[in-house]
This record gives C-alpha cells, sequence and structure tokens, in this order.
C-alpha cells in the first residue's frame, strides 16, 4: 500500500479532539475543515456544467461540419446541372481478357450510376461471354476475333511481327503485345462492328470502377467554361446563339513518348494536353459517332480498305517504345480537340485513381481473401466515394501478387 494510505488509517485512529487534523489531511487546500468541505462540493458542481459545455461545443462543430458539407454538395449539383441534357439512354462498349470479380463490379457500377441501354463486351472465348451474360441482363458480349470483320489478333500480331519486329507475344499488363493493341483497335472499331450503337457512347475499360453518377453531355450555351478549365467553346457558334452539344472529357492521365510520337506520326500534329498538363488517357470517353468516322478516315490516310487505319497506326509506332506506342484515348480527344474544340468540355480536376489508395492497399485488401484475389473492396470504395472520387481503377494486372496471369485462373478471376 501506498504511503497517502497509510496516513489515512492511522488518522482514523485518533481521538476525536484530533478531528481537525482528519480534516486537514483530506482537504490539503484547506486550513480549516469546512472550508475543504465546500471546495469538493464545488468543484463537483462545475464538472457537469462544465461536461454541458463541451458537449454544446462539439455539437456546434458537428453542425457547422454539416452545413459546409451540404454547401459544397449543393453548389456542386446546381453546377452538374447548370448544363444538363436529358437524353436517350447511351451505349457502352469494353473490352476484357476475362471475367473476374473487378469486370462484374464494373458492369454493376455502370448501371448503378451511368444506366445505360446496353453495356457491349469484347472478349475472347464463348465460355467467357456465358459468364459476361449473367453479370446483368443488358450486357451482350461478342468474340474479339468475329467482331470488327477481318481484324484478328493474329493478324495484328504478324503485322508487328514482321513490320516492327518486336515480339508479338511479349507480356504487357496483363496481356499480350498484340492482345494489347488489339483491345484498342476492337474500341476504336466498334463503331464499324455495331452501327445500331447510340449517336454518343461511351468507352469504358472494365477495370474501372464507376462511383457516383456522372453527366456526359453538356450544351454549351447554358454553361461555357472557357478558359475556367482549357475547354475551348466557340466564340462564334455562342455569339450566334447556337448550342452546341459537349462531351465530357477526363484529364488525370499518365503520358508517355510512345503515344506522342505515333500521333505525330500520323497526323502530322502534337498530342493534345490537359491545362494541368496531364494526358487524356483517362481510362474511358465519351465517343461522338459522325467523328469517330472521320477520325478513323483520316487516320487510314485516303485508303480504301476498312482496316486501313489499323494497319496505319501500327506502322507509326516506334519498336523502341512498343510498349506503350499508341494510346487510342489520347489520340481520339487530341484529334477531336483540334478539329471540332468547340464539342468538349474539360472536367475541372482529375476525380479517379488507378489504385483505390495505392497499390500497397490492393496487396494488403486481397489477404483478407481465402482466394487471395485483388477484388473491390466495399469498404475501400465507399472511402473513396466520400472522398468526391467519380471513379477508381483496380488495374490488378499490374499487381505481380495479384497472379491475374497464374494458371488458375485462365478462365476467370475472384469469381
Amino acid at each position: 500500500m501506498g504511503p497517502s494510505y497509510r496516513s489515512s488509517y492511522q488518522i482514523k485512529q485518533l481521538p476525536p479532539e484530533s478531528n481537525d487534523l482528519e480534516v486537514r489531511v483530506l482537504s490539503p487546500k484547506s486550513a480549516h475543515g469546512s472550508p475543504g468541505i465546500s471546495h469538493t462540493l464545488s468543484s463537483r458542481r462545475r464538472r457537469p456544467q462544465s461536461r454541458r459545455a463541451f458537449k454544446w461545443i462539439f455539437a456546434g462543430i458537428l453542425a457547422l461540419c454539416l452545413l459546409v458539407f451540404f454547401i459544397r454538395v449543393s453548389s456542386r449539383m446546381k453546377m452538374a446541372h447548370s448544363g444538363h441534357i436529358d437524353h436517350d439512354p447511351i451505349d457502352v462498349v469494353a473490352v476484357s481478357l476475362k471475367p473476374s470479380c473487378v469486370t462484374r463490379e464494373a458492369v454493376a457500377s455502370l448501371n448503378r450510376y451511368l444506366q445505360p441501354r446496353a453495356i457491349h463486351i469484347v472478349t475472347t472465348s464463348i465460355d467467357k461471354c456465358r459468364v459476361f451474360d449473367a453479370f446483368a441482363s443488358n450486357v451482350v458480349c461478342h468474340l474479339q476475333d468475329d467482331f470488327v470483320e477481318g481484324l484478328t489478333v493474329d493478324r495484328v500480331g504478324d503485322f508487328m511481327q514482321q513490320n516492327l519486329g518486336v515480339d508479338q507475344h511479349k507480356q504487357v499488363k496483363g496481356r499480350d503485345l498484340a492482345g494489347w493493341y488489339m483491345q484498342q483497335f476492337i474500341k476504336l472499331g466498334s463503331i464499324l462492328a455495331l452501327p445500331g450503337l447510340s449517336e454518343y457512347y461511351v468507352i469504358w475499360d472494365l477495370d474501372m470502377v464507376l462511383l457516383s453518377p456522372v453527366q456526359l453531355l453538356w450544351r454549351n450555351g447554358d454553361r461555357a467554361h472557357g478558359s475556367d478549365d482549357g475547354s475551348a467553346t466557340s466564340a462564334a457558334a455562342m455569339s450566334a446563339g447556337q448550342s452546341q452539344i459537349q462531351t465530357l472529357v477526363n484529364i488525370g492521365g499518365s503520358i508517355a513518348p510512345g503515344y506522342i510520337a505515333s500521333f505525330q506520326r500520323l497526323t502530322k500534329r502534337s498530342l493534345e494536353f490537359a491545362p494541368d498538363g496531364t494526358s487524356f488517357v483517362t481510362h474511358w470517353m465519351v465517343v461522338y459517332k459522325p467523328y469517330l468516322r472521320e477520325f478513323l478516315k483520316d487516320l487510314s490516310g485516303g485508303g480504301k480498305g476498312h482496316l486501313d487505319w489499323v494497319w496505319r497506326i501500327l506502322g507509326a509506332v516506334d519498336p523502341r517504345s512498343a510498349d506503350l506506342g499508341f494510346s487510342e484515348y489520347a489520340s481520339y480527344i487530341s484529334w477531336v480537340r483540334q478539329h471540332y474544340p468547340q464539342s468538349q468540355i474539360l472536367a475541372p480536376r482529375k476525380t479517379w485513381v488507378r489504385h483505390p489508395f495505392g497499390q500497397t492497399a490492393v496487396r494488403l485488401m486481397r489477404l483478407i481473401r481465402a482466394d487471395q484475389c485483388c477484388c473491390p473492396s466495399r469498404l475501400m470504395l465507399q472511402l473513396l466515394r466520400t472522398a468526391g472520387y467519380v471513379y477508381t481503377g483496380y488495374e490488378v494486372g499490374h499487381i505481380s501478387e495479384c497472379r491475374y496471369d497464374a494458371p488458375e485462373h485462365a478462365k476467370s478471376y475472384g469469381l
């Protein structure tokens, strides 16, 4: 026992006349008994008052935070709907090597927030198509070698091997090099393969998960950004009172020298970049069918064949940077900005991430799964949504620990 216990015990043994000493020991701040007792009672009375004051302060701070939050949400919603266009449901085109827990979440998120008429998925086998078809009733699956007439992965690979001298089977980002170029050609060639697509449609990478509703089309007569975000709205159209529909363009993509070089060779122009210096390789885009047709015709260089644009693109790839030698996203968006600048509106900021909280977080989250696959976590998605992101990537083919290419995941991953 400590000394204070012994002192108190000894005092209790003192005779009644020594009560003064007991009070002094129990109430050291008082020279006499009753003032010490009064001090103790008053401090007890003050504690509930201080607690009530703390509660009121905390409630006030919480109310202020909620007020700021609702003001920000309200202002964003007003901005988002100031140039809102009610349009018919649009279509989505996507390419995927195989069904996975990521592609399943991507399809679910598109239906939840974008509500497309149809989601066209191009993959490599009938068995994989059956799995994709089960994801949602509006999924329409296609085989890659039957999608665009005359375009097969073997033809692409043979051209690369013979004309570029590169290994068509080299692994790049979860698929071989020929397959990586093939998926880009499928996206651009979707307008040839699916003539019934909506006039505006979305090309979407299925390793991207949408986190919230997104406005795709705007009317520049109602909302003009101009120099605020770098989009170029036609002054003539504005002054004439014409209303030009604009498509949303995301920013924040990475830059690769190969993308710049191939676009320069194909168009004799420089690749475009966002005002903050980032690229338009943002893993999905809105395309307008007349512009895409004209873009492919321009890339064909006057050739009559319906696939001339494919071979010209491959011919413009520098073998030294063939791993990242061409970008369908950066090239199409740059071409449209140079020919129809009034038709685009740039996102004011980057609204996405390639991996939720970095690759390390994805690696760690796989450990809680029995199969140790890198699959989207509801918690991670909610945290990103709360942080204000519009979409996030789950590029599991880029993370070796995810074992996306393992033999046991040949037909599907994480399902």
